[in-house]
């Protein structure tokens, strides 16, 4: 059942990010046709993730108001009339609302996936359960960004909004068929020893070390994505303004994509080895090396090799983050906290969007790539601070554990491990 589960969910994803990952590129392009300047690109992409914040803040509020399959089968069939009249908006607000509409879709349904993922994942295979999720990114870069740009290059706009309508209705009967709910326990859902241990001082202690590394967890998160999503917008309207073609900026989605895919897997079962951390870390130096990629970059293989590290970034330092959160949170808190992890992504998209555009305008590119390499270092600095509040929240475990051994001892209780 778990792992017809976690197919069910991957399915979900997919979809999703077939259609974001595969516009991502082009929705410049598209703004554009309308009379969008850089600037206006910008604040269009920031709106874009107001909405996806939006949808992933209110996932909490939407589950306990209508279950958590009722609120992913709603926001999932709220894409479908986006889609459709997007490829027919006559005015620049019309696609404003109707790309936020999405975008709202989008998020909900990304951050509902997250949550049942860790409801069904093994704990023992919780960083591959989440890789296999955001698998869904290189996958749906890699076939949104081959079928999406030749629709638009073959049959217009129009055409390719409507196929993505047609698609997107398998969202919701995916998950009203195949996914199913599950009931919590008060108790928590265990990761590592460790971190299981952590949980317990933390409760003993009145939840704040708790509380710290989560908090913690969401900054290095935020610092991150801002350094990602600077990236990821910067990196088309440079070549735009190089004069690529629509077809040779959304290949730059398939060959990260397909260059992915194998790197997100094995990064999965390593972490559930070797721990979450050192390969967030990876993940944020990738994201700095990309970043500084971009600025000498001329030539489509250029970009190819910038996009591909985004896109790794993108994927491991996500699905990590997502583990390392479900690692430390009790079950029934997952409803709350991974939409807030996922939310830093957004977050990080709207105060990244809506300055990447006037950055470009005022400054160029360099000042734009130099800066999200240093936000990237900045999450590397951050995530050490992480690691340290983790070693005393399980020292302070430890001692505490030791300390009620030898009163239980005394009052000739039994010794509990």
């Amino acid at each position: 059942m778990k792992n017809k589960q976690l197919l069910y969910l991957f399915l979900s994803n997919l979809i999703i990010l077939f259609v974001g990952m595969g516009l991502f590129p082009l929705l410049p392009l598209y703004a554009t046709d309308f009379g969008a300047t850089p600037t206006v690109v910008g604040f269009y992409f920031a709106f874009t993730y107001v909405s996806n914040a939006a949808g992933t803040m209110l996932t909490g509020p939407a589950t306990r108001l209508l279950t958590r399959k009722g609120a992913f089968v709603a926001s999932a069939a709220l894409g479908i009339p986006a889609l459709f009249l997007l490829g027919r908006a006559g005015a620049l607000w019309q696609v404003f609302l109707l790309t936020g509409l999405l975008w709202f879709s989008g998020g909900m349904g990304v951050a509902l996936a997250n949550v049942f993922t860790g409801l069904h994942a093994n704990g023992r295979q919780r960083g591959a359960s989440f890789s296999l999720m955001y698998l869904g990114f290189p996958l749906g870069s890699l076939l949104g960004g081959a079928m999406i740009g030749r629709l638009v290059d073959t049959s217009g706009y129009p055409a390719m909004f409507t196929a993505l309508a047609v698609l997107w209705t398998a969202l919701p009967l995916v998950v009203l068929l195949g996914v199913k709910d599950k009931e919590v326990s008060g108790g928590a859902v265990h990761g590592k020893a460790r971190q299981a241990q952590a949980a317990t001082a933390a409760a003993k202690s009145g939840g704040s070390a708790l509380d710290r590394q989560f908090h913690l967890l969401l900054l290095v998160t935020l610092l991150s994505s801002m350094a990602i999503s600077a990236s990821r917008l910067g990196a088309p309207m440079s070549m735009q303004a190089l004069r690529f073609s629509a077809g040779a900026i959304a290949s730059t989605a398939t060959v990260s994509g397909l260059a992915t895919i194998p790197i997100v897997l094995v990064f999965g079962r390593l972490s559930d080895r070797l721990g979450r951390e050192r390969f967030l870390k990876l993940a944020y130096g990738l994201t700095a090396t990309g970043a500084l990629t971009l600025i000498v970059s001329t030539q489509l293989w250029h970009f190819w090799v910038a996009a591909t590290l985004m896109m790794v970034a993108l994927c491991a330092s996500g699905a990590m983050a997502s583990a390392l959160a479900t690692d430390v949170l009790p079950a029934e808190a997952l409803s709350q906290g991974l939409p807030w992890v996922k939310g830093m992504g957004s977050v990080a998209g709207i105060v990244s969007f809506a300055g990447t555009g006037l950055v470009l305008d005022t400054v160029g590119g360099g000042a734009l790539f130099v800066g999200a390499a240093a936000l990237a270092l900045a999450a590397i600095v951050s995530l050490s601070s992480l690691q340290a509040a983790c070693r005393e929240t399980a020292r302070k475990s430890t001692l505490w554990h030791s300390w009620t051994s030898v009163l239980r001892r005394r009052r000739g209780a039994d010794v509990v491990c």
